[in-house]
């Protein structure tokens, strides 16, 4: 990671657009937080194939260093690849981000913050300057390399006494939190779902399935099927 030679804009660079399969593709979430994305190690894999001698480096900011100072106080750094013959693509900046994709402060940045940083801004950069899984671009972003952030469990109703712990009824916010996730399904899903839930739990073939939802019972067995219809 040093400083680069000025930028080459005339200097053709490889063009990877049609480089990705579906094999490069993983996924994350559900629903409707479903995302496609290229991790960062197969990235660097991609490159290594298809355009040999290319390395990606961060360029050096004033002062030394590989973070920069934003006239906001916050971090970024600035990455770019140089090839085989020195020549350099144009600088591609990349925002210091937290795990909800808020900009860190100039001061704060630590070392898991920039080398997350790096990585996420390889992977731009690449889809910047040569192409490389630019449609999944298109859609979501490809890989955020930050830690997921920690999602708050829904907070459990009191219990009602001489109810068995199955029955217990679900509070308000466990309730909406399973609601959310069946409305977040693909249709075709979702009518599979309430098909088996009704089946699970003796109801008409017609039932509504959300009012039916109520009890600890229900939300195990929902979480215990969510990955079949995610």
């Amino acid at each position: 990671m040093t400083s680069s030679e000025p930028s080459s804009p005339l200097q053709p660079f490889p063009n990877l657009g049609d480089v990705i399969t579906t094999d490069d593709v993983s996924q994350k979430g559900s629903g409707s937080y479903k995302a496609d994305y290229v991790n960062w190690c197969r990235t660097m894999h991609l490159l290594h194939v298809h355009a040999p001698g290319w390395q990606f480096a961060l360029a050096t900011a004033p002062g030394g260093g590989h973070v920069w100072k934003a006239p906001n106080e916050t971090g970024y750094v600035v990455g770019y690849f140089i090839g085989p013959d020195r020549q350099t693509s144009p600088h591609f900046p990349q925002a210091i981000m937290d795990n909800r994709n808020n900009a860190i402060a100039f001061g704060k940045v630590s070392a898991r913050d920039l080398t997350d940083s790096h990585r996420r801004c390889l992977c731009t950069a690449a889809a910047a300057q040569f192409g490389l899984a630019w449609q999944l671009w298109a859609r979501e972003e490809v890989e955020n390399p930050h830690r997921e952030e920690k999602k708050a469990k829904p907070a459990a109703g009191p219990s009602v006494a001489g109810v068995p712990k199955d029955e217990q009824p679900l509070s308000d916010s466990e309730r909406s939190f399973l609601l959310k996730w069946i409305g977040d399904m693909p249709q075709g899903n979702r009518e599979a779902f309430c098909a088996a839930f009704r089946s699970k739990f003796n109801l008409d073939a017609k039932a509504k399935v959300a009012p039916a939802i109520t009890s600890k019972k229900h939300e195990a067995w929902i979480q215990a099927v969510m990955n079949e219809y995610a």
